[in-house]
């Protein structure tokens, strides 16, 4: 017999079951009238009508998208009415009333359970595959029950899928069909991705002579730009449903975007004109020249063609910029612009100096193309797609776990700046921000949730979790600060108990600009200036950190704060110390962007007479110049009374391959077939698949967060990445590539047009990564060397050495990727 105390019995019973509900009345039933075949370059006309459903006004949309991607992504049509109509999996909520769950007559409590669970490279600018993904915006049917939707098609053979949603009040429905869009006789080109300056490639010409009568066929191939056709008339001829495949030999020059243009014609006065654009980029990375010099009033400088040495023709960018301090803010915004990488501290280092462009501009930023405001709200809307509901920031995705803490300040920071600055930023995002930096600014890495706070320690690095957690802990409580959501009591412990323990000088900034702007400016004084005596430590440990980068911020937080003594003092020093602008971390551009712009209000009396541009371009602060202008000749001459720096920077693709080069770590490149043997270069055939095993190794025993850029040639292209499934494995069976040895995990790896771009931590032993690659056009080009660099540590990077590679075309094939 059961004890009613000691064996309780909770009054709870649950019951479930399923209640279908005819949803006939509120379902359209759709049918879609296009034609079995239907020719590219012209509108179509596709109708849909309606039967069933409410009697009520009804809305439209329609898609037309290449079958061919849909099925690589194995993409479902929308289905509206399955979706909010048809039977779902059980889903069960419990809400207990306490007082009642329990027989009122019994004295231990029942047991309550509760539980829960919880992808940046550059690239090509065209390629010359065009996906096709047409739609017709909204369409208003009415009542009538019928529509006609007129579409566009482009140059286009293949099948497209036509997908239609409709929706009223209270109806829903949809349908799905196939369109087959093809000329009578189907021609096109079959090309390689891009091309690099050098290259020879096969690319195929392929006529399907569908339903035009048997006769002959003329083709001619020719291009404008860098690309050079070696033959380009052919002429055969076809019986009706016979095809012909020939090659056709093509060659690049020089850099630059190229269209190449097939006409074709036929029997019976069949015709058709196909153009495509293809990339030629440089098959290594590019390089920058800067030169600084101070200029006296009356000097001259010129700019000739000799700064474009050892560029290849069409790469170049010449910008020549003049500045009251060493440092050129529109120089230094450039340089920073054109690093090509997205994570979340890049891409906060990248925009936030552009909260403050109008005055970047008004020093000599020259304008964008695109609106800096654009940018601006990209970046926040990007920062807050890598948000988790926890508040805190990814490094690449949301809820990644890789970003630390003083990270998620920094983003919050930027965030609240241009909410301040009147871009959209919700207001529940920048309160979960705020949440998740509360719980980072009591100093505690086990209250911090969704951020990174562990810390590689080793006598090789001078970094602790506690140094992490100090400067998070100040920066958080800085952003807090500014939002008026800081406890001050903290701040004053900091300062009072804690400050000459902390050894950054930043988070010691921190801690006195938050003070400042919550009234106790004795102590944000004392701080600044603890701040300045510990000017000139470096953490190896914290990648964002540098000497310089703490300078930068540490006068920017002062000009904020309103302490005009330590600006003063740090203006000088940082003029002094200011190095390259290729040398600088994306830290110590981004901060340095906002020390300048504390300091940088312009000199009184500027005046630059400029010969070799025309009237009106004369006390400019940054020009542009193209490289027809640098060739013919630029002449600046200083006008005024006041000296002013002169800051040149040249960029371009280099006319040379680069050498192999190490410096603090190595990278390799080797090629192994699938069963891993050994591959001869020179001796490649199409359609054979590689291995590309990329090994980098460092030199020191630190962290360091590396991109790793590996260029294609012009003949491959990247099928999978693998992953560390795919490899030897320390426990657990190993892959299919176990050969290679452990594959490292990856941060983020993207399998690129032109290009395999990934992001890993590498310590103290050497990592490697590997992807899977096909040969798909025949030809001889260029192999570029793999690249790793540190990305906040600009000194320490790798690059192996460049090659070639050649590709021959497999027998009864012809040449040109897919």
């Amino acid at each position: 017999e059961r004890d009613p105390i000691l064996r309780a019995k909770p009054r709870r019973a649950v019951g479930v079951t399923h209640v279908p509900v005819d949803m006939g009345s509120r379902t359209f039933e759709l049918t879609l009238n296009a034609p079995d075949i239907a020719r590219p370059v012209g509108e179509q006309v596709i109708e849909v009508e309606f039967d069933g459903g409410p009697r009520e006004p009804v809305f439209l949309t329609l898609a037309a998208v290449d079958e061919g991607i849909l099925r690589l992504t194995k993409f479902e049509s929308p289905d509206p009415v399955s979706y909010y109509y048809g039977k779902k999996a059980l889903g069960v909520e419990m809400y207990d009333d306490y007082g009642r769950l329990l027989d009122p007559n019994m004295g231990l409590p029942a047991e309550v359970r509760s539980g829960g669970d919880q992808l940046g490279g550059e690239g090509l600018s065209v390629v010359p595959v065009k996906s096709v993904a047409l739609f017709s915006g909204l369409v208003d049917v009415g009542r009538s029950g019928k529509a006609k939707v007129r579409l566009e098609l482009p140059e286009f053979n293949g099948e497209l899928r036509l997908m239609a949603v409709a929706w009223s009040r209270s109806g829903l429905g949809s349908a799905e069909s196939s369109m087959i869009v093809r000329e009578k006789a189907p021609s096109d080109l079959i090309m390689p991705r891009f091309m690099a300056p050098g290259d020879e490639a096969q690319i195929t010409a392929s006529i399907d002579n569908v339903e035009v009568g048997p006769g002959a066929f003329t083709a001619e191939i020719s291009a404008d730009g860098p690309i050079d056709v070696a033959d380009g008339k052919l002429t055969r001829s076809l019986a009706t449903g016979a095809r012909a495949d020939v090659p056709v030999r093509i060659g690049a020059d020089s850099e630059g975007i190229a269209t190449v243009r097939l006409a074709v014609t036929g029997p019976n006065d069949f015709e058709t004109d196909r153009t495509y654009q293809i990339q030629t980029r440089s098959p290594y990375l590019p390089v920058t020249k800067n030169s600084r010099q101070l200029m006296e009033p009356g000097e001259s400088y010129s700019v000739d063609a000799d700064l474009l040495e050892g560029l290849v023709p069409g790469s170049a960018a010449i910008s020549v910029g003049y500045s009251t301090l060493p440092m050129d803010p529109a120089t230094l915004y450039a340089s920073l612009d054109r690093y090509p990488y997205g994570c979340t501290e890049q891409t906060t280092s990248r925009a936030l100096p552009l909260l403050y462009s109008e005055q970047l501009i008004a020093m000599g930023a020259p304008e964008r193309r695109d609106d800096p405001k654009m940018r601006i709200q990209t970046a926040v809307n990007t920062l807050l797609n890598r948000q988790g509901s926890d508040g805190a920031f990814g490094l690449w995705r949301e809820g990644d776990g890789y970003a630390s803490p003083w990270l998620g300040a920094y983003v919050t920071d930027f965030v609240y700046r241009a909410k301040q600055a009147g871009f959209s930023v919700p207001d529940e995002s920048l309160e979960r921000a705020y949440g998740a930096l509360r719980q980072v600014s009591t100093g505690d890495a086990w209250r911090v949730y969704g951020y990174d706070t562990d810390v590689y320690e080793s006598r090789y690095s001078n970094d602790t979790a506690e140094k992490l957690m100090q400067r998070s802990s100040a920066y958080a409580l800085y952003v807090l600060a500014k939002a008026g959501k800081a406890d001050i009591s903290r701040l004053r412990y900091l300062h009072d108990r804690e400050l000459d323990s902390i050894d950054s000088p930043l988070a010691r900034a921190h801690i006195g600009a938050g003070l400042a702007m919550l009234g106790d400016r004795a102590r944000a004084a004392s701080a600044f200036k603890a701040a300045e005596d510990a000017l000139g430590y470096e953490n190896t440990g914290d990648y964002y950190q540098t000497p310089l980068r703490d300078e930068a911020a540490i006068l920017a937080l002062a000009s904020e704060a309103d302490m005009l003594d330590v600006v003063e003092r740090l203006a000088a020093k940082l003029g002094e110390d200011a190095p390259d602008p290729t040398g600088l971390t994306t830290q110590e551009k981004a901060f340095a962007l906002l020390a300048v712009d504390s300091l940088n209000k312009g000199a009184e009396g500027f005046r630059l007479t400029v010969e070799g541009l025309g009237r009106g371009n004369n006390n400019d602060r940054q020009y542009a110049l193209t490289e027809a202008q640098a060739t013919e000749g630029v002449t600046f001459t200083l006008e005024g009374k006041a000296p002013m720096f002169r800051t040149v920077m040249v960029s371009g693709s280099p006319e040379t391959a680069p050498p192999a080069a190490t410096s603090k770590m190595g990278v390799d490149k080797t090629f192994f077939t699938l069963t891993g043997g050994r591959v001869n270069l020179s001796r490649v055939s199409q359609g054979d698949q590689l291995i590309v095993r990329l090994t980098v190794s460092p030199h020191e025993r630190r962290l360091n967060p590396v991109i790793v850029a590996d260029l294609l040639p012009a003949g491959f292209e990247i099928e999978s990445v693998l992953r560390p499934a795919d490899g030897r494995r320390e426990y657990g069976g190993s892959g299919a590539f176990a050969y290679l040895g452990q594959i490292a995990n990856a941060q983020t790896a993207e399998a690129q047009d032109d290009r395999f771009v990934a992001a890993v931590d590498v310590y103290a032993q050497p990592v490697t990564l590997a992807y899977v690659v096909r040969a798909v056009t025949p030809g001889d080009f260029a192999m570029p060397g793999v690249v790793a660099e540190d990305m906040y540590r600009p000194e320490v990077f790798a690059r192996s050495k460049p090659g070639r590679v050649t590709i021959s075309a497999a027998p009864g094939t012809m040449g040109g990727g897919q």
